[in-house]
């Protein structure tokens, strides 16, 4: 009886053991989604941004760097767009004195010129004396600049418009913009959707001439019923809370599909890369997924690296458009506690390769870091 008891629970072990092993070969054939997950950060927003600008940057284009307040999101993401457009090195600063670090950057760089995003409420006249007394040539650029043509004639330029001068007349100098939709309206009062925007248009800008204006430029023109904002448009960026309905463009298309979109007599001419309307979802997430979207629509560029930074605050994403541009990523935003599910299923289903995190793990949490590097 007991040898019959004995071989009983032999056979159950062993069929135990079977089912176990089958269970494991199941779970090893479920494939896993292998992504190189790494993390750019510092003691700070500044240290954060010098950090970047040590991995990334060799080099500066024209002996030229860009920085910006680092307690003002709005003029440190135009200047961010700015660096990246022209492929420059970008800093942060506070508002007195100049970081040591930053300095040291700027000499390993071999910068001459820098331009300062910002009045001097913002940076205050220590960072040009700094500056100057290095050797490096500063140009102011604030809501009050003033550009004048080759005739002598000026005219006076928000930071926005300034911008884009600079990046015009530096990338596409000697040609014809036309009159073929190149303005991109984004709110730029709210920092979420600037901040996944930014890598995206100054990628158009570069590519493109695109222009990108706050949409308080738009705030005196004249609406008529079914009139559409500006004909000269190219895209807005961001949702209905964050660019109200009535500013309306050619409806965003993929492809030759599209709804809606505004019909024009010499349609056959339009170039194929030409797209027009609103891109945005409906929270900062959302819009930020719709962007990396719109890489391959508008830029046939394929996307298989991606920044990832936390969608609730700005400091430690400052950085975020440098370390796109030089990575040919976009910029996703996710809670610092969890990986947004959004932000997770654009990461799922476009083959995603690369994730790098800016900030550190009180920006984008150690959960969210894990969580990626054991996709499955």
């Amino acid at each position: 009886m007991k040898k019959l008891i004995a071989i009983s629970m032999g056979i159950i072990f062993f069929m135990s053991s079977i089912s176990g092993v089958k269970a494991d070969e199941k779970q090893d054939q479920v494939p896993k989604q292998n992504i190189s997950v790494s993390r750019v950060s510092g003691w700070d927003r500044y240290e954060t941004a010098v950090n970047a600008n040590k991995k990334y940057m060799n080099q500066a284009n024209g002996n030229l760097a860009v920085i910006a307040s680092g307690n003002d999101f709005k003029t440190a993401l135009y200047a961010s767009y700015m660096a990246s457009a022209l492929k420059v090195p970008y800093f942060v600063n506070p508002s007195h004195g100049m970081r040591s670090d930053i300095l040291n950057e700027l000499n390993r760089l071999k910068v001459k010129r820098v331009y300062v995003l910002g009045d001097y409420s913002k940076l205050d006249k220590s960072i040009d004396n700094t500056l100057l007394s290095r050797g490096i040539r500063v140009e102011r650029i604030d809501d009050n600049n003033k550009y004048c043509n080759i005739h002598g004639s000026c005219d006076e330029m928000s930071l926005d418009g300034y911008i884009d001068t600079v990046i015009f007349e530096t990338l596409h100098k000697g040609e014809n913009r036309g009159d073929i939709g190149n303005v991109i309206y984004i709110n730029d009062n709210k920092f979420p959707d600037l901040l996944s925007a930014v890598p995206f248009v100054a990628k158009t800008s570069a590519v493109q001439a695109t222009a990108l204006f706050g949409i308080d430029d738009l705030s005196d023109m004249w609406l008529g019923e079914n009139e559409y904002a500006v004909f000269s448009n190219r895209f807005i960026i961001g949702g209905y809370e964050s660019v109200p309905e009535e500013y309306r463009v050619r409806d965003y298309f993929y492809g030759a599909e599209f709804e809606n979109r505004l019909m024009v007599d010499d349609e056959e001419t339009y170039e194929p890369y030409r797209t027009w309307g609103r891109i945005s979802g409906k929270n900062r997430y959302q819009t930020a997924v719709e962007i990396a979207k719109a890489y391959k629509i508008v830029l046939h560029q394929d996307i298989n690296t991606v920044v990832l930074v936390n969608g609730q605050d700005y400091p430690d994403a400052l950085s975020s458009s440098l370390i796109a541009s030089q990575n040919n990523a976009a910029v996703l935003l996710t809670e610092p506690n969890k990986l947004n599910e959004d932000t997770e299923k654009y990461i799922r289903e476009n083959n995603i390769k690369n994730v790098i995190i800016v900030g550190g793990e009180r920006s984008v949490s150690k959960d969210v870091e894990n969580k990626l590097k054991n996709f499955n």
